[in-house]
């Protein structure tokens, strides 16, 4: 399979996520692993239609398809297909992803408007816990 490799506008650092590896696309042997918050400098893109690879300057330049997976770097893969929207569909019913029988949503549950008052003990009660750290630290008198 020919890769087709597009420069980056920019080149761009990006530090790796656990597990990280550079691979060879055309034979998916792992080159090197990496480990996590490595600093690797990108300036090519290649989107399949699995994933998004990432390359550098010298694999560039020797014309190799060395490459890391975009969630080496934690970027989102540009070929994924998007999320399933969480709109109500057209016919005004709530989609099957909103709810499932028995459970309630946000507009169900009412919000607590008032904090918990917090009652501070009378007399000499909110100072006993005090006491024995006093006498751990009390000097002895000789």
């Amino acid at each position: 399979m020919k890769y087709i490799w597009e420069d980056l506008p920019e080149k761009k650092n990006c530090f790796t996520v656990r597990n990280a590896t550079m691979r060879d696309l055309r034979s998916n042997k792992i080159i090197q692993y990496y480990s996590a918050n490595v600093k690797i400098v990108v300036v090519q893109k290649c989107i399949t239609e699995n994933n998004t690879y990432y390359r550098t300057r010298s694999a560039a330049e020797r014309g190799l398809d060395w490459a890391f997976e975009a969630s080496a770097f934690g970027l989102p893969n540009e070929a994924a297909p998007p999320a399933p929207s969480l709109k109500p569909n057209s016919l005004g019913k709530k989609s099957s992803l909103h709810t499932k029988p028995g459970t309630r949503t946000l507009s169900s549950v009412k919000k607590q408007t008032s904090a918990q008052t917090v009652v501070l003990p009378e007399g000499g009660e909110a100072r006993q816990h005090w006491g024995w750290i006093k006498k751990i630290f009390r000097r002895k008198n000789g």
